[in-house]
């Protein structure tokens, strides 16, 4: 499973970007805010939802955790997929999505492409009682929903919980290996992570 890529962006498209990491290009599919933030040629550095189908393997690109935490939580409704999850989050930030959905704003929710009247209802149902973990009443984030204040912690965390790791490993990994480096790269801190997490006394 890929849930990180870091790698220099070789095109942008109406809703992905193709990342060159050492000479393999990625398709990711990304929001439109994220889609904004890259330029053709630049670096370019994503967290990454994997998606497995029989006939496809697809790649969804987030600037933050808090932002593929929300995705990955949009996809437990019925009825909402990928590309739905996708459009709200272009529609809306993380936490102003989270606060719509505490607050039952159907109208905020069917800003989204896609999104009709019917879905927001589903969404707002299945989803209120878990958004106020993520946002406080005022909309703002919380510490989404992995512990650690540093938020290159809370990405590492995420991206070692991909990889199959315990939470309770990860935590403890990555405050190890932040204490030591807490100005490194989210890529150089991962591989600093995986490398202690190999040794016997951490198992995942």
């Amino acid at each position: 499973m890929i849930a990180y890529l870091r790698g220099v962006c070789q095109a942008v498209e109406d809703d992905a970007v193709v990342i060159d990491v050492q000479g393999v290009g990625y398709l990711v599919y990304v929001a439109e805010p994220d889609r904004l933030r890259h330029q053709r040629g630049h670096d370019a550095e994503l967290l990454v939802h994997t998606e497995v189908r029989e006939d496809a393997i697809l790649l969804y690109g987030f600037a933050t955790a808090a932002a593929r935490e929300l995705f990955r939580i949009l996809l437990s409704v019925p009825g909402v997929g990928p590309k739905a999850a996708l459009a709200m989050l272009s529609a809306m930030e993380p936490a102003q999505l989270g606060a719509a959905i505490v607050a039952g704003r159907v109208t905020d929710l069917t800003r989204a492409k896609g999104i009709g009247k019917k879905t927001a209802e589903t969404i707002i149902v299945k989803l209120r009682d878990r958004m106020p973990s993520m946002v406080s009443a005022t909309g703002a984030p919380n510490k989404l929903p992995l512990p650690g204040d540093h938020p290159l912690q809370t990405d590492l965390i995420s991206a070692l919980l991909n990889l199959g790791y315990r939470p309770q490993a990860a935590e403890t990994v990555a405050q190890q290996v932040l204490a030591d480096q807490p100005q490194v790269p989210l890529e150089q801190a991962l591989r600093a992570a995986l490398a202690v997490l190999r040794r016997p006394t951490i198992s995942p």
